[in-house]
């Protein structure tokens, strides 16, 4: 028979297994009904979406900006979205040149048009992408047959006339007159195989970004020109390449006014301090600093179907910290962040990774913000 004392030491053991197991049970119950809670809550813990309290223009003290395309503004639900959180628009491909140079002095502006309207209307700005770009020539223009002083003629024309036609929308900011269209990326991803080997190093030589620059400035001087490439903030080599092409220009009074990071980054890698140190490279130039296409990948290991919570909270904290990076750049050489789309389906990288199961942006596919946005919001603060 079991004394008193032992009844009681059982009793309390009883009641602590009963405890744990309740508690085992209702830990789970949550994890489930977080997962699956479409709308979430900014205080539900295990929840891959939420509901901010506030939008992100209305948090930072720089342009917060996003791709578009004249379809989707006809998208009532996405320009809502849009015009919530965003102040700041880049044509992810209607302004490229593939869009507009349809043959020798012959412009196609209309798409660019319809998207520059839209800004002035809702107060946006605009930001032109991208004048000179290996991957989007025409095809009349890549199998051109003429000299090569004909070709410099050409694309010289086609940017001064590119920049000049949109330098003619003006809007008022702060009480004065400017162009909707704030800056233009003149060259995209210069140090690559792909730009050795295309038309223009070719026929407009080894300067040929020099020159490209020079024609921009003299289309208009007011403009702000911005050279863009990806991994910048992960290359160092590539990063330096950089350096060294504005130290040139500068030495050489060619203008130049800021460097486009995309951030096209991974939820793990690469480390924070590596993309610190990159950054401040890019700072240390003193020129305006854009974070340009930013999104993060959390599947490139294709272990998931469906988003998980693990994933979506590191996804969280991994925009937290490199918007806190962006956050800590001098006020002066902020030119802001561009998200490279709005919900996860829309995304670019679906398709150049060949995986409908990735997640990179700040809304899922039924326009549920996610914590993502949670991150991107706090890095602000």
């Amino acid at each position: 028979m079991l004394s008193f004392n032992s009844m009681k030491v059982l009793k309390c053991f009883v009641i602590s297994i009963l405890i744990i197991s309740c508690s085992k049970d209702s830990d789970n119950v949550s994890d489930l009904t977080d997962n699956n809670n479409g709308s979430g809550n900014g205080n539900i813990t295990n929840s891959i979406t939420y509901q901010p309290e506030n939008y992100l223009k209305d948090i930072a003290n720089f342009p917060i900006g996003n791709v578009v395309s004249v379809n989707r503004l006809n998208n009532s639900q996405f320009t809502d979205i849009l015009k919530k959180d965003f102040n700041s628009i880049t044509a992810e491909w209607q302004m490229k040149m593939r869009s507009i140079f349809n043959g020798p002095d012959n412009y196609n502006f209309s798409h660019g048009n319809t998207i520059v309207n839209f800004a002035k209307n809702n107060n946006i700005r605009v930001f032109g992408h991208a004048l000179i770009w290996h991957e989007s020539i025409p095809d009349w223009l890549q199998s051109f047959q003429g000299s090569d002083e004909e070709f410099e003629e050409l694309i010289e024309n086609y940017i001064k006339a590119t920049v000049t036609h949109f330098a003619k929308e003006k809007t008022t900011i702060n009480g004065q007159e400017v162009s909707v269209v704030a800056g233009w990326d003149v060259v995209n991803e210069a140090f690559t195989t792909g730009a050795e080997n295309a038309i223009f190093r070719k026929k407009l030589g080894s300067d040929y970004v020099e020159k490209c620059f020079r024609w921009a400035r003299e289309a208009d001087p007011n403009v702000k020109l911005f050279y863009n490439d990806y991994s910048l903030e992960s290359n160092s080599n590539k990063t330096q390449n950089v350096i060294s092409l504005v130290n040139d220009f500068k030495s050489r009074n060619i203008p130049i006014d800021g460097i486009g990071l995309q951030m096209h980054t991974d939820y793990l890698n690469p480390s924070i301090s590596i993309i610190e140190a990159n950054v401040q490279s890019i700072i240390n130039l003193g020129l305006l600093v854009h974070f340009s296409e930013l999104d993060i990948t959390v599947n490139k290991d294709r272990a998931i179907t469906t988003l998980t919570y693990e994933r979506a909270r590191t996804q969280e904290l991994r925009f937290k910290d490199i918007v806190t990076i962006y956050s800590n750049i001098p006020n002066n050489q902020k030119f802001g962040i561009t998200m490279w789309g709005i919900k996860d389906d829309d995304s670019w990288l679906l398709n150049h990774h060949n995986n409908q199961n990735e997640y990179p942006l700040l809304m899922d596919k039924n326009y549920n913000y996610k914590i993502a946005h949670r991150g991107f919001a706090e890095g602000l603060k």
